[in-house]
């Protein structure tokens, strides 16, 4: 059963260092705060290489669940993206890896969100559009 939300709010911005950041957000309550955010490096130089930091990097709900690379696939619907994590993500998730965001955005909010992930998922197998 995937852990997830309904997203208020959805961005894709690219910060001045060319670091592409998609976020999924929901109000917080109490302690919990509610995101998923991916980022993205067009190109990565050898120390992010050598430390495995050229993978798009996910972050759920907190650093505490947050990692380069570990996604097993990635899938954007129309209302929501599906998130499959590895076995070493879904470990320290304690449940079975499974992310699920639900949203409803105008179409062309959608097709910003669809080029964003494009780009951050470009070139990677994982990534399926099945909007």
């Amino acid at each position: 059963m995937p852990t997830g939300f309904v997203a208020n709010a959805v961005s894709a911005a690219e910060d001045d260092d060319g670091l592409l950041i998609v976020t999924f957000g929901a109000p917080s309550i109490e302690d919990e705060d509610f995101y998923l955010m991916l980022q993205h490096l067009d190109e990565y130089d050898e120390q992010d290489i050598a430390l495995g930091m050229d993978q798009p990097y996910i972050e759920y709900c907190g650093q505490g669940w947050s990692w380069y690379g570990h996604i097993v696939s990635f899938t954007l619907y129309r209302d929501r993206v599906d998130v499959q994590m590895d076995a070493h993500a879904a470990q320290e998730m304690d449940n079975d890896g499974r992310i699920e965001v639900r949203f409803d955005l105008a179409g062309p909010q959608f097709q910003a969100l669809r080029t964003a992930l494009q780009r951050t998922f470009a070139g990677r197998a994982y990534f399926h559009d099945g909007a």
